[in-house]
């Protein structure tokens, strides 16, 4: 017997206070394929998961002592607990630790088996999408800048753990925290192992909250040691790593696009998108044709036809279906599309258009949300206008304030007349509103 043909078992930390429902989304998918999958979290989690429906078969509890509590000031699993918890688990099959929000999108867990027919462990990449439902075969958006998944054989997970407590930043490494998938990745490398883009584990993109590369420092003397990365710089012993990662993944890339022909099985949307979640997408694709490049139509009106059923448009995921072209020059445009598709899906919704208004709650923190913003870009424009058109759009689709002056400021700064059209189209949602555009 293969190791593709094996029973995989599979571990990850749920985080109940941030996405979950994308994260218990993901938990139920690694179920439906048969895998032993479990979550490890502390006892105050564990009894919000439960309330969310989790059965306390599905979570391995870990003490505070073995989280970052002491150290990042939060109760995320330590690494090396968790795989400790995952090799006194029984089987003798694969197994694996994931990062809770990515969906397998697999025939069958043997996607995750396949690998360890080559190497004894593997670090995989995961494949950045705007909804998992329209992801098709041959659509490839890996995301090389981290490593999300990492599978081992029984052996292998042996080496690697008894590797992992010789590591200075063994404390440190949690779920959640920069860094640690670097180290494990060079853990992997040396017993042997190997990186590969996955092809097959779906990650719905969101705005990011980065955290600072001041922890990445941490972990240097590890990677000095087990990838030869001598900068003593951690953004630059960074960028070294993600080279080989790349470098890795590359010289793998025949194996991936095997496996992807192999097991490669999104899940069917739950609805077709309705002819009003049509005539949005193709409207805005009008707007702004440029967008056709990186989204297709099909995609915008599942999001709407989504968001219609839910009666409400998360900015968030907005942002995330039409902020896909790194282009600078693209930006600013792409972000007045993400604020115009949230107004046109609560048109479509049962709530009905929105309901606005220009004043601000007593105590908001709007005027230091601005001061904040231009201390922070007062040299670079078009940085400050991005960052200030994220603060009109929250206002106005999450809170129904519009902002006149910060309109008109908007208004002023584009740079050609399909930025005009788009805010124009913004302001025909503003109802019953004096302004002064």
């Amino acid at each position: 017997m293969t190791w593709s043909e094996s029973v995989v078992t599979v571990v990850t930390s749920l985080n109940p206070f941030s996405r979950i429902d994308a994260q218990l989304r993901c938990f139920a998918a690694w179920k439906a394929l048969g895998v032993d999958v479990f979550t490890v979290n502390v006892d105050d989690e564990a009894e919000r998961l439960i309330n969310l429906g989790l059965t306390e078969s599905d979570i391995l509890r870990l003490p505070v002592e073995e989280t970052g509590q002491a150290i990042h000031g939060k109760p995320m699993p330590q690494i090396r607990a968790t795989m400790r918890r995952l090799q006194g688990l029984p089987g003798t099959g694969p197994v694996a630790v994931v990062n809770s929000d990515l969906f397998p999108a697999m025939r069958s867990a043997a996607g995750l088996g396949h690998w360890l027919d080559h190497v004894p462990a593997v670090a995989l990449t995961r494949e950045d999408c705007t909804a998992v439902e329209t992801v098709r075969f041959g659509d490839r958006s890996p995301y090389r800048g981290g490593l999300d998944a990492f599978v081992f054989s029984r052996a292998s997970l042996a080496r690697v753990l008894s590797r992992t407590d010789d590591c200075v930043s063994a404390g440190r490494m949690c779920f959640g925290i920069i860094g640690w998938d670097y180290v494990m990745g060079a853990l992997i490398l040396s017993v042997g192992g190997g990186f590969a883009d996955s092809g097959l584990l779906l990650h719905e993109r969101h705005p990011t909250t980065y955290s600072s590369m001041d922890e990445f420092a941490h972990y240097l003397p590890d990677m000095r040691r087990l990838a030869g990365v001598e900068s003593t710089d951690p953004t630059e012993a960074a960028a070294i790593f993600q080279r080989v990662i790349e470098r890795e993944c590359d010289r793998t890339a025949p194996e991936a696009a095997r496996a992807q022909m192999m097991f490669l099985a999104p899940p069917r949307p739950a609805m077709l998108p309705d002819a009003g979640a049509m005539a949005l997408a193709d409207r805005l694709l009008r707007l702004c044709p440029v967008q056709s490049w990186v989204t297709r139509l099909g995609t915008i009106a599942h999001l709407a036809a989504e968001a219609r059923a839910a009666g409400v448009c998360d900015p968030g995921r907005a942002r995330a279906l039409f902020e896909v072209n790194p282009d600078p020059h693209h930006r600013f445009s792409q972000r007045l599309l993400a604020i115009l598709f949230c107004l046109e899906c609560r048109d479509l919704s049962a709530a009905g258009p929105l309901a606005v208004h220009t004043r601000y709650p007593e105590g908001n923190l709007h005027g230091a949300a601005i001061r904040h913003l231009r201390d922070l870009h007062g040299d670079n424009p078009g940085v400050l206008r991005l960052e200030i058109a994220s603060v009109f759009g929250t206002e106005l689709v999450e809170h129904g304030i519009f902002n006149p002056r910060i309109f008109n400021y908007l208004v002023q700064g584009c740079e050609c007349d399909d930025e005009r059209l788009l805010l124009r189209e913004i302001l025909s949602h503003v109802q019953g509103v004096r302004h002064a555009a």
